[in-house]
């Protein structure tokens, strides 16, 4: 019994530290809005079939995301350590949508792993390969 008592302190770190989240850690600047820009370095440019922007809207501490896809609205989990980040269990609302910009940036989101901020802007990257670009809009 004593023993226990002497080490209970010590799990109880353990178990602290073990849980403690990335979101304390996550870059704060994260925490914004952002509208794309580019997906695979070709800028999005409105026309007749793509009315509005992509937007993603990052809640660091909630450790969430919420958005559109320029034409239906999006909801899910984001977990960012250091300079990786990955977009997980995402739903989006089921309007048909016209043209392929909104199928062409999920299945660009759902490969990202890592980003950098630079310049008012969010370069999310599958490695180094340059997937999505955003820009700060709030």
């Amino acid at each position: 019994m004593k023993k226990l008592v002497i080490t209970l302190p010590k799990i109880l770190a353990m178990v602290f530290l073990s849980c403690s989240s990335s979101k304390e850690d996550a870059d704060i600047r994260l925490h914004d809005i952002w509208a794309l820009e580019s997906i695979k370095e070709e800028k999005i440019i409105l026309d007749e079939t793509i009315k509005n922007l992509p937007v993603l809207e990052i809640y660091v501490a909630e450790e969430r995301f919420h958005g559109n896809t320029g034409c239906n609205t999006l909801d899910g989990k984001v977990n960012i350590d250091g300079d990786k980040i990955s977009f997980e269990r995402i739903i989006k609302s089921e309007m048909t949508c016209p043209g392929n910009l909104e199928q062409n940036f999920l299945t660009n989101l759902n490969k990202v792993n890592k980003y950098k901020i630079e310049k008012m802007r969010l370069y999310l990257f599958d490695e180094e390969k340059e997937l999505l670009v955003f820009k700060k809009i709030d």
